[in-house]
This record gives C-alpha cells, sequence and structure tokens, in this order.
C-alpha cells in the first residue's frame, strides 16, 4: 500500500540504491580523468611513505638532491639580480615567471592564508552533506555519488609553467529521481540559494533565468545552452554561487529534464555523461569545484618558490 505521506517526486530510476541518509557514503564509481599534462588523482592515490628508503638507496634521491641544488642555485642568483636570459618571454625583473608556483601574479598570499587542500575538501563534502540533508526531506529526493572522490588536477600558471596548486572538484552527488514541474524547481533553488548564502557564499546565480537576458543574442544563447528562452521549456537550470574567503570555490546545482529536449544535443550529451560516470539522466545534481587549493605537503616549497617573486613584476602581456 502506498503511503500518502511520503515525499512525493515525478520519477524514479529503479536499481539506483538510496543514499538520503545522513552519513550513507556509497563507494566510489567511475574511472580516472585524462587529458591533463599530469595525472589526475585523487586522495587516496597519495603514496604512502617508506620508512626504510633513504636517499643513498633511493635512484630519485640523487635526483631530487641536484634539482634542490640547482633550485637554491637560482634563488641566490635572483637575490645578487642575476637573473635568467632576459631575451626569454616568461622573463621579467631577473625571475622567469613560468617557474611561478602560483597561477597568477602575486596569488601566493592568498594560496597559504587560504584552508589547506585537505580542509577544503572536508569542508566541501561537509557543506554537500548539509544540502542533502535539507532538501532529502522536503523533495523526497534520494542521491548516489558519481565521479572520483575527489578528483585533482594540476593547474597552469599564466605563463605557461606546472603550478603547485591544484584544482579540486567534489564527487557528483546525482538524485535518482528527476524534478519536472517548474514551480517545484523553483521552491528548490530559493531553498539551496538560502543556504548556501547563509554559508557565505556569494554571487548566487540562476544562471538560465530569462530576466537576465536582454536582447536577441542573449536569448538565443539561452536557448543554445539551456535548451529554451522560458524556465518552463527549459532541459537545464543551473544555480551557481562562490566563496572567496577561505579559498576559491565555485558550487553548482544543476536541474535536467531531458523531456524537454527537442533537438536530442541534452540527451546525447546527457547518455555520454552516464557512460563516464553512471547514474540517471534527468536528474538533480549537486557538486563543487575549488580552484589554486595547495596540499599541506607542498606548502613548505610553495613558500621557498614564492618568495622569489616578492617585489616583482611579471612581463607585460
Amino acid at each position: 500500500m502506498r503511503d500518502d505521506s511520503a515525499p512525493v517526486h515525478d520519477d524514479e530510476t529503479p536499481g539506483m540504491p538510496d543514499y538520503g541518509t545522513p552519513g550513507g557514503v556509497p563507494a566510489r564509481v567511475g574511472g580516472p580523468v585524462y587529458g591533463s599534462a599530469r595525472p589526475s588523482r585523487t586522495v587516496s592515490d597519495a603514496p604512502a611513505t617508506d620508512l626504510e628508503a633513504q636517499p643513498d638507496d633511493d635512484e630519485g634521491g640523487f635526483a631530487d638532491f641536484l634539482d634542490a641544488v640547482q633550485d637554491r642555485a637560482q634563488a641566490v642568483l635572483s637575490d645578487l639580480g642575476i637573473g635568467p636570459d632576459d631575451d626569454l618571454p616568461t622573463v621579467s625583473d631577473g625571475v622567469d615567471w613560468s617557474h611561478y608556483p602560483g597561477t597568477r601574479v602575486h596569488d601566493a598570499e592568498f594560496a597559504l592564508a587560504a584552508l589547506s587542500q585537505e580542509q577544503t575538501i572536508e569542508r566541501n563534502e561537509a557543506l554537500l552533506a548539509r544540502l542533502r540533508d535539507a532538501i532529502t526531506p522536503r523533495f523526497g529526493l534520494s542521491w548516489g555519488l558519481f565521479g572520483e572522490i575527489p578528483r585533482i588536477e594540476p593547474e597552469t600558471n599564466d605563463w605557461g609553467g606546472e603550478s603547485l596548486l591544484e584544482t579540486c572538484t567534489t564527487g557528483t552527488w546525482r538524485s535518482t529521481a528527476r524534478l519536472t514541474n517548474p514551480l517545484v524547481k523553483q521552491q528548490l533553488v530559493d531553498l539551496v540559494s538560502g543556504l548556501l548564502e547563509a554559508e557565505g557564499f556569494h554571487d548566487v546565480t540562476l544562471r538560465n533565468d530569462p530576466a537576465r537576458a536582454s536582447g536577441q543574442a542573449a536569448l538565443a544563447e539561452l536557448e543554445r545552452e539551456f535548451g529554451g528562452t522560458q524556465l518552463k521549456d527549459q532541459v537545464i537550470w543551473s544555480l551557481v554561487a562562490r566563496e572567496s574567503v577561505h579559498s576559491d570555490s565555485e558550487f553548482e546545482l544543476t536541474i535536467i529534464e531531458l523531456k524537454h529536449d527537442r533537438t536530442g544535443r541534452f540527451l546525447e550529451a546527457a547518455r555520454a555523461r552516464a557512460e563516464l560516470r553512471g547514474g540517471p539522466m534527468s536528474s538533480v545534481d549537486l557538486e563543487i569545484v575549488s580552484r589554486g587549493t595547495l596540499s599541506t605537503e607542498s606548502a613548505a616549497e610553495f613558500r621557498e618558490r614564492a618568495r622569489r617573486y616578492d617585489d616583482r613584476e611579471p612581463p607585460a602581456p
């Protein structure tokens, strides 16, 4: 017998486990990420420390020693005003900015003052848990976790060099049911917006809101990106918000309803996403991307390398 007191939702994908209870975290689903200069990794990929290895019997120990000597020599020469070849496009003020450990000019201070990568990951996961706990009883949604937990990708600085900062993306929390009623979608957007503002996020924006579009070009862009120019006809709703005090993080709530897809473009993309990470094709998704995160193990090296660029100006763009 149906329980009329239970929350009602529009549709449900059979065979999906329910993860709507606090603390219920499913096994990781998804494969590796490709296409970056350095391989992407997850927290669990970090190598364990070999307590028995010594520099003398480790083939990499001597190479690391030479790298450290070269690094220190460059720092000393820089302090003496003897820099690299000034004809290089990345060299300015006696230093080569392609070796800058951050990503943008003089962002080292923020990177060192912000939450560590490990703290950022913990904070993001806790926030997503609070959001799910608030959404589940009101909208009757259960959740599955898809993708790496979290996905960590290297960043490149503005001068083409490899940064010590990394981008962390949470796994995607995806509902096992879809929302079809635009009034219900708006209620969800309003709830999440208020919770994000209470958590210190700013620039909370519904990107697909037609009220933000002015002119034919903007309306055409709405049609292209979200599948319609009116809320009731759109395939995708996208609510975004930023946090820039403790980290450089962007939250996104995505509501996908493929029944409005008149061209098949969105269905094709949803199928590719489902094949890569699994889960239903129409869903409510929660995700946070944090850029410029600095791991605890890299902090000392970052601080030492960044010191050489204090009071220096980068090459003209």
